[in-house]
């Protein structure tokens, strides 16, 4: 749970506005001298957390509090009035919880790390398995390929791994074709010997 704490300095006095946010369960709370406002029930818990924003009034201020997903971690920054808090600079974006291209790129990073370890961890499991035990999972089988595809997808393409992209590109079509016929066509080699064929071993 982040929690993370701003002091405002008004002409009524000092008034501190707390943040409470849970990247894991997406939960967020925020509290206002130390009484919990009011968030709409669809905005207190996102499952699927891209980010959000929440405007409330401090003594006739209005605030806005943003969270934005930078990746694999999350920024905060609040607004008085259309003025950050932490930067000194007023909002120029239209929707503050726009995602950059850094968070894209570190997005994208991520994907690429994920997926192609659990690709070749996939592979390996079911190379040794068969080995040892003669038997194989036909689901990693399939799994292994289809996820070295999506690696290689978004480490060739710019695309935010987070949303899906409208109109639906071609070429993320075909690369989810691609991935599904290359996990068909492992699993069919491997349930026919067709590798240790090749290899002299078969």
């Amino acid at each position: 749970m982040t929690k993370k704490i701003w002091k405002l300095n008004l002409k009524d006095g000092i008034h501190e506005i707390e943040l409470r946010h849970s990247s894991f369960s997406g939960k967020r709370s925020i509290l206002v001298d130390g009484v919990r406002i009011e968030i709409p029930r669809q905005e207190k818990r996102k499952r699927w957390d891209t980010g959000s924003k929440h405007i409330f009034s401090v003594h006739a201020h209005q605030c806005m509090m943003v969270i934005r997903s930078s990746g694999f971690n999350y920024e905060y920054e609040l607004f008085l009035d259309g003025t950050s808090i932490d930067s000194g600079l007023p909002l120029t974006h239209e929707d503050p919880i726009e995602v950059t291209p850094e968070a894209i790129r570190t997005r994208r990073i991520g994907v690429v790390v994920i997926s192609s370890i659990a690709g070749l961890v996939c592979i390996w499991i079911n190379l040794r398995t068969l080995r040892t035990n003669g038997f194989y999972s036909p689901e990693l089988a399939m799994l292994g390929p289809a996820v070295l595809v999506i690696a290689g997808y978004y480490a060739l393409f710019p695309d935010d791994p987070w949303e899906i992209p409208k109109p639906f590109p071609i070429r993320l079509a075909v690369m989810l074709i691609l991935a599904f016929a290359l996990g068909l066509a492992n699993w069919y080699a491997i349930e026919n010997g067709l590798y240790w064929a090749f290899l002299g071993s078969g």
